[in-house]
């Protein structure tokens, strides 16, 4: 299996998104900079709290990486489907289920992995630069602290079981537009919030998302055996 994932990393390029990421991460901090800057001219607070700040951080993240990981979903499932590529793939001795699973695989670390490490960097630059700008009232609690860095693990691997709900959309009719789109309204969807509340507000909710990705994703597999790819 581990094989398998190296091959379709390298196949895919996919270590080539870094530096996708790395301006996604760079675009997020210069939009929280303007923000408040823009605030604290006109003598607003931008974050009530650390718990308030890591919450706007998070749910950023997650919105922009459920669609960036549609853009890989699209390229390591959709798009061999539609070009019979993934015919060529099923030919090898190997079980159709474990080249499958690869992909899954890669597809639910890479969302967990950035969306881990882009919301504890972004967090962890506003917990510094609050020492300096002062841009949480009060003190961050060392508890606090704590606290979040595992609301942000837990809410990592929440988005990144949810991330695999575009394949079931996208398989439909193997459609690229189509999987991009789900992920689009995934991520407002899981984002709105009111009166202080949104769908990540409730722990449950995203691990019932999750869950569903997750059993959407072994869906896609399961019967992988028996299906006539042309």
């Amino acid at each position: 299996m581990f094989k398998l994932i190296k091959l379709e990393i390298r196949k895919n390029r996919l270590l080539n998104y870094w530096k996708g990421i790395a301006i996604t991460n760079i675009s997020i901090i210069a939009f929280f900079s303007m923000i408040y800057f823009a605030e604290k001219n006109d003598g607003n607070i931008i974050f009530e709290d650390f718990e308030m700040a890591v919450s706007i951080v998070n749910t950023l993240v997650r919105a922009i990486f459920i669609i960036f990981t549609a853009v890989i979903i699209t390229k390591l499932v959709i798009d061999e489907y539609k070009d019979k590529s993934i015919g060529l793939m099923f030919t090898y001795p190997i079980k159709r289920k474990k080249i499958m699973a690869s992909k899954l695989i890669i597809i639910v670390i890479f969302t967990f992995v950035n969306v881990l490490f882009s919301t504890l960097f972004i967090s962890g630059l506003i917990y510094l630069g609050d020492g300096v700008f002062n841009i949480i009232p009060g003190e961050i609690e060392r508890a606090e602290l704590l606290r979040q860095i595992l609301i942000i693990f837990l809410y990592a691997l929440a988005t990144a079981g949810l991330s695999l709900i575009p394949i079931f959309f996208g398989m439909l009719r193997k459609s690229a537009p189509a999987t991009i789109v789900s992920s689009v309204f995934l991520a407002c969807l899981t984002g709105s919030s009111g009166n202080n509340f949104n769908m990540f507000s409730i722990i449950a909710i995203p691990i019932s998302l999750a869950l569903i990705g997750i059993f959407i994703g072994w869906i896609s597999i399961r019967n992988i055996e028996k299906v006539d790819i042309s």
